[in-house]
């Protein structure tokens, strides 16, 4: 059963979703998902995890950021909430921006993981080319001044899952988007435009899976290469038939790679 819950840090409201029990496995969603992108692994993991999955602050039900952040802000508000929840050391589960968000953490907080997934993710916008970089983020701040979040996710759809993913999982995908905040997804579109976390990967000394989409046009599989090229021991599995969502779009295939690898965490 998922469980809904707001915690108050630094008088701020982060929300999160629980579920299972066992050893716990944090889950942080991406730059146009929340808690609820977790869905299917709040249900599919529970028997063997206690699943916590946040609204990052500026998503679903937590308070927006206020001023200008950055990754490390971010890093800060979730070890106070892992504090305010008891929890000494978890295994950190991060897709696409929130995996960039997991590989900053691990930059100051290493001692509190004991494994780490990064699905459909990279090590930063600061790896990609500057004209690249550039356009992106105007291109997501332009989507914001001239369309409503729903128009932004029917536009985005397309990039995110390949022709033939089912219809359910295409409508839970777009009323996901839909419900972004604009001003928390501003802050998170900036601060992934000044992320660059290629000097901490050789520093990650946890066991770490890398997961991709076979059809991700979002990240490209050679950037989520790149993970597997700087940190030590990492090993790369393949979700076919899966876009940039593959936690999403097939989570029985998702869902048994990563209960396989904690598995094996010690």
């Amino acid at each position: 059963m998922i469980e809904k819950h707001q915690a108050v840090i630094d008088g701020r409201r982060v929300a999160y979703q629980s579920a299972g029990s066992g050893p716990v496995v944090l889950l942080l969603h991406g730059i146009g998902g929340n808690a609820g992108q977790w869905r299917a692994q709040l249900d599919g993991l529970a028997d063997d995890f206690t699943l916590i999955a946040w609204d990052t602050p500026g998503y679903g039900d937590s308070d927006d950021p206020d001023g200008d952040w950055r990754l490390a802000d971010y890093a800060v508000v979730l070890a106070k909430l892992m504090d305010q929840l008891g929890f000494d050391r978890v295994h950190l589960i991060g897709q696409s921006w929130g995996g960039v968000l997991a590989q900053e953490f691990m930059r100051t907080h290493s001692d509190r993981v004991r494994s780490l997934v990064l699905s459909d993710t990279f090590p930063g916008d600061a790896c990609r080319p500057e004209a690249e970089r550039n356009a992106s983020l105007q291109g997501r701040l332009r989507a914001l001044e001239t369309m409503s979040p729903a128009e932004m996710a029917t536009s985005r759809m397309p990039m995110l899952v390949p022709e033939g993913t089912s219809q359910a999982i295409r409508d839970e995908i777009e009323d996901m988007l839909a419900a972004i905040h604009p001003s928390g997804y501003r802050q998170a579109a900036i601060a992934l435009h000044h992320s660059d976390e290629r000097d901490v990967l050789a520093t990650i000394d946890v066991p770490t899976l890398v997961i991709a989409g076979e059809f991700d046009h979002i990240v490209p599989l050679e950037l989520s290469q790149l993970l597997v090229a700087g940190i030590p021991n990492a090993r790369l599995e393949i979700v076919q038939g899966t876009g940039h969502l593959s936690n999403q779009e097939r989570p029985d295939a998702w869902n048994a790679l990563v209960r396989a690898f904690l598995g094996g965490v010690g």
